[in-house]
């Protein structure tokens, strides 16, 4: 089993419909190619982690490079793993509305928190969604 994890900064005025159209393909790429994994977005940032064979997870990361709907595309880690951690995770997109967004935030904070990180990809992945959730303001979300 192989992981990979990268950051990346959406690019201005990406909306609610982005976000639909992204989960879109997502499911229908993943899906095909048997890649688990999570993808947090928050203050402007993406952080994804991608498991599966390989050649599946580079081929789906090559095209994820390509998308216009964000920049400056990162790879933070790379490593062969035992198994899957995100065996049981399936795409969602929760749209935390402005009276939630803050309970949303802090659960997400501690899933980082006391998530496992039993390979390098998994701390780096679970430490950068942490930052990310910590920095800034969460009054944006909302208006997404």
């Amino acid at each position: 089993m192989y992981q990979l994890n990268y950051h990346s900064i959406s690019r201005p005025g990406l909306g609610l419909e982005d976000f639909d159209n992204i989960l879109e393909e997502a499911i229908a790429v993943n899906s095909t190619r048997n890649i688990t994994g999570c993808l947090i977005y928050h203050n402007h940032r993406f952080i994804q982690i991608l498991e599966g064979r390989k050649k599946d997870v580079l081929h789906v990361y090559g095209k994820i490079g390509g998308d216009k709907r964000h920049h400056t595309v990162t790879l933070l880690w790379e490593n062969h793993v035992e198994g899957r951690s995100f065996e049981e995770w399936n795409m969602a997109f929760h749209r935390p509305d402005y009276e939630n967004v803050k309970h949303f935030v802090n659960n997400v904070t501690l899933l980082s928190e006391f998530s496992e990180k039993t390979s390098g990809s998994l701390l780096s992945f679970w430490t950068t969604v942490g930052e990310i959730l910590r920095s800034g303001t969460i009054d944006h979300i909302a208006k997404v």
